[in-house]
């Protein structure tokens, strides 16, 4: 891995990823870029890990694009499309990948949930990277902006796509159009963020939120989910039904179905294995 740019960690049932380029505020590098596509399907295949969280080391979750590098044959140099790798196979849920593939969209066909714990500035692709996750957290501190416009090009890496998604159409247009920066609280109301916290309780919430995934959700049924949450505005409702009664027809075979149905009437906390 380049340098120590990036940090993993796995522990109780969460993989830690840190971007740990501080005295640049986790500007992105194309070796970056690549040793994360990396973890991040390494922890989408591991059994012990349960949930993806991604953070900034310092003050800063990430500027984007390390500018000092543009015009040093970026685009050649980044790998964007690891091979699939996945403990189950694609039976969970509606098939993502007529929808998305890898390399970028790794975070989205993981069949993990993945969290961003926004401690700083979010910035161009460091913002874009946070949009791919299914949940966002940010401190009080955070900063974001697509600064494409700025820069003359379009919204990059689907930027457009995911921002419309999350926010509409018109609101996409304005963050956009306007490459405007704007704090946590904003980004809160607009419903980028899940939740706006004090910088100092950031990472112990989104930790906390994310072990809790890990030991009260059934994996199987977290993936199920999450590829019905991302396939939701696709699919038809009746399309959808169908897929879900599947989903349920196949969930209902499984030992962690029995497992949680056994601990909600034992009243214990559950043991899911993911199978």
């Amino acid at each position: 891995m380049s340098e120590n740019h990036l940090l993993y960690d796995v522990d109780q049932g969460v993989a830690t990823i840190t971007f740990n380029r501080p005295n640049k505020l986790n500007a992105l590098t194309p070796a970056m870029l690549t040793d994360f596509f990396k973890l991040v399907a390494d922890a989408s295949a591991e059994d012990a890990v349960r949930v993806i969280l991604l953070t900034g080391a310092g003050r800063g979750f990430s500027a984007g694009l390390d500018l000092d590098i543009i015009g040093t044959g970026l685009s050649g140099n980044v790998e964007t499309d690891p091979a699939p790798n996945s403990q189950w196979d694609d039976d969970i849920g509606p098939a993502l990948k007529r929808f998305y593939s890898g390399g970028w969209n790794g975070l989205i066909t993981s069949r993990k949930p993945t969290i961003a714990a926004i401690n700083g500035p979010a910035f161009g692709w460091g913002f874009i990277l946070s949009l791919h996750c299914d949940i966002r957290f940010a401190a009080r501190s955070a900063l974001f902006n697509a600064t494409f416009a700025r820069l003359g090009v379009p919204g990059e890496k689907n930027s457009a796509w995911l921002l419309t998604r999350l926010v509409g159409s018109a609101r996409a247009a304005d963050l956009l159009y306007t490459a405007r920066r704007f704090d946590g609280e904003e980004a809160a109301r607009l419903g980028i963020a899940n939740e706006v916290l004090d910088d100092d309780v950031l990472m112990g919430h989104a930790l906390e939120y994310a072990r809790s995934l890990a030991v009260n959700s059934a994996p199987r049924s977290l993936a199920a989910m999450k590829a019905q949450i991302w396939t939701a505005f696709d699919d038809c409702y009746d399309e959808a039904f169908t897929a879900s009664d599947h989903e349920q027809d196949i969930a209902d075979k499984t030992e962690d179905f029995r497992e949680g149905v056994a601990s909600l009437m034992e009243k214990r906390p559950p043991n899911f294995r993911g199978n």
